[in-house]
This record gives C-alpha cells, structure tokens and sequence, in this order.
C-alpha cells in the first residue's frame, strides 16, 4: 500500500493515462491494476466507463476487477455486459456476480446457464453457487443433465454449497455418472448436505473404481458425522 498521497496519485494518474493507450494489452493492464488499488469510489466510475471499450479484452479485464473491488454498485453495468458477444466477456461477468455476491445478480445468472458457450455455463453456476440462493436450485438441478462435465460438476457444487437436500435424488443419479470427476462432486456436495441418511450410500461409494472418487466419499462421510456431533 503507498502510503505518500502524492504517489498516490501519481499511479492514479498513470493507470488512468494507460486506459486511454493505443495498445490494448496496456488499456487491460491498467484496469488489471486499478482493480487492487481498492479505493472503490474513485476505482469503480473509471472500469465502469471502461466496460464501453472496443477490444474485449480490455472489458473482461475491467469487469474482473470490479468483481475484486465486490462494487455493488456497478452490477447494473455487468448485467448490461452480460449480453455482451464475447464469450470470455460473458463468463468473467459471471465470475465478477459470484464474487460481488448479490441475490440481485440472480435472474442475470440464470440466463447466463443457460449460455451457448459452456464456460459461460459453468462459470455461471460457479457463481450461484457463492450467493447461496435456493431460488437457483430448479435451473441447478436442471444442468447437472448438462452435456458438458465440467458444467454438471460445477452444478453439483453448486448445489452442496447452497444446501437444499431438494437436490439429493438428482445428486445421487450423479453417483452412476461414467466420469469420476462428476461422482466425485457428486460426493462432495452430498457431504456438504449432513443428512445422516445418506451414511450407507457414500459407505457404498468407497467400492468405486476411482481412487479420488473413494477419497470424496471419505471427506463426505466425515462432513455428515461432524454435522451429527455439532
């Protein structure tokens, strides 16, 4: 942290003069760099106007960093950017919403799951998973049938981060999933539920072909019993 004011501004001015470079690498620099400075009153307006930059890179890298400063202020904005024909540009606005936190980000995200682009997708359900929102459980549960993996691990997380034993059967349907990575989510997120009905089928788990999936079933197994004891 610069401690002297007058450096201070002195970076201030020099990242503010970097946006407006020819170079589109530097103008997505400068707004990287803005984003840990911290001040969100004077940050938040300069990435704000910088989300109307011609180059996408440059707008994923101000959309990043007003996820960092968690501005809510400046959501309306990332909601706008969320139509934006970029895929990258789109799944950073996802990952900004997760991070800011905000139930008002929520019907936004439950377009963006619905994304062509499957970065998009899972980056999405990523980010619903952070706000903790029952009200995304039915779109949730509806992508952990997803025909990208990465999308129905992120979904299954999703949903053992938010909690809703609503989600158990469409979990458990996970288990049988050919690829381990999905039945070691699936795992994870049932543990994260602490239903003590579920003992006997992580039990069952450990017989699985994958050694990461038994190791989940481990974790899982001790999640539930730690929920029993408090």
């Amino acid at each position: 942290m610069i401690q002297n004011p007058a450096y201070q501004q002195m970076v201030l001015d020099t990242f503010c003069n970097a946006l407006e470079d020819a170079s589109p690498a530097i103008r997505a620099k400068a707004a990287e760099a803005l984003g840990k400075i911290g001040d969100v009153a004077i940050i938040a307006p300069l990435l704000i106007n910088t989300l109307k930059d011609t180059a996408p890179e440059v707008r994923r890298s101000a959309i990043q960093a007003l996820g960092q400063l968690k501005n809510e202020a400046s959501i309306p904005h990332l909601l706008t950017a969320a139509k934006d024909s970029d895929n990258f540009v789109r799944q950073s606005v996802a990952e900004a919403l997760g991070e800011i936190g905000s139930e008002v980000a929520i019907p936004a995200l439950l377009k963006l799951i619905e994304d062509a682009n499957y970065d998009v997708r899972q980056s999405a359900a990523d980010a619903l998973g952070k706000i903790h929102s029952e009200v995304a459980i039915p779109a949730l549960l509806k992508l952990l049938e997803d025909s990208n993996y990465d999308v129905r691990q992120s979904a299954a997380d999703a949903l053992g981060k938010i909690g809703s034993e609503a989600a158990i059967p469409a979990l458990l349907k996970l288990l049988e999933d050919p690829d381990p990575e999905i039945r070691q989510a699936s795992a994870i997120a049932l543990g994260k539920l602490g239903n003590e009905t579920l003992i006997p089928i992580l039990i069952r788990l450990l017989e699985d072909s994958n050694a990461h999936v038994r190791e989940s079933a481990v974790d899982a197994l001790g999640n539930v019993a730690q929920y029993r004891v408090a």
